[in-house]
């Protein structure tokens, strides 16, 4: 069968730990193909809806997330069974992508898709109390809204990287590019107007990378669960 899954990331940083993941799964890249929204939910549906456009099969989530359930730990991979969203978005993830992802036995979330950075404990408690969400991210339902339009399957599989109890400072809201990059300069700028986020930026980096780490190790393997099942 023809054909291939888009994946959406919202950092290149992301992307990039996808494709090393790809290819120790021994993944074709010919059936697969990336795109990055800069952690802005418009153009991950744009992306996703350039995808179907050309063909693609399926469109898979794929990046790090906030944690809003303090049962979540930096480094948990998460599959979303639900994405929900202000404007009252809820997609449920496919079911045969699901099955194929549970023999790996991720846990299971409904992650909320934020237009805006969640950076307090209080608005990560409120989003978890509210919409019984366990998980945030800034693309997931951009792309879910293309694939439901189009009847596409769809799933998203993250890693948390800041849980329930990490703040984000405030270097860290200026730092995503538009193009999904981070800008160093922004993130020093603030830093040294107020030193005392140097480390706070340290800790959230180190959450991040065991983040990305994870991605990096694991999901290339539900990739390639993902591809079988859909006969790709």
């Amino acid at each position: 069968m023809s054909g291939f899954i888009g994946i959406v990331c919202g950092l290149k940083s992301e992307a990039e730990a996808v494709r090393v993941s790809m290819k120790a799964a021994g993944v074709d890249a010919g059936k697969v193909r990336i795109g990055v929204s800069g952690a802005n939910a418009d153009r991950a549906e744009a992306i996703a809806q350039g995808f179907l456009d050309e063909g693609a099969k399926a469109i898979v989530s794929a990046g790090l997330c906030g944690g809003l359930d303090p049962a979540l730990k930096s480094g948990d991979i998460v599959l979303g069974e639900r994405v929900v969203s202000d404007s009252g978005d809820i997609v449920i993830a496919d079911k045969k992508l699901s099955a194929a992802a549970d023999k790996l036995s991720p846990t299971h979330v409904t992650i909320f898709g934020s237009d805006a950075i969640v950076d307090t404990v209080e608005k990560k408690k409120k989003l978890f109390d509210r919409y019984a969400a366990e998980t945030v991210d800034m693309e997931s339902h951009g792309a879910a809204r293309a694939a439901a339009r189009a009847n596409i399957p769809f799933i998203a599989i993250r890693v948390v990287a800041d849980a329930s109890t990490r703040a984000l400072p405030k270097a860290a809201l200026r730092a995503v590019t538009p193009s999904g990059g981070v800008n160093v300069l922004n993130v020093l700028v603030d830093c040294v107007k107020a030193p005392q986020q140097f480390e706070q930026i340290a800790m959230l980096g180190r959450d991040s990378g065991a983040a990305t780490d994870a991605l990096r190790r694991d999901f290339g393997v539900y990739l390639a669960a993902f591809l079988l099942v859909l006969d790709l």
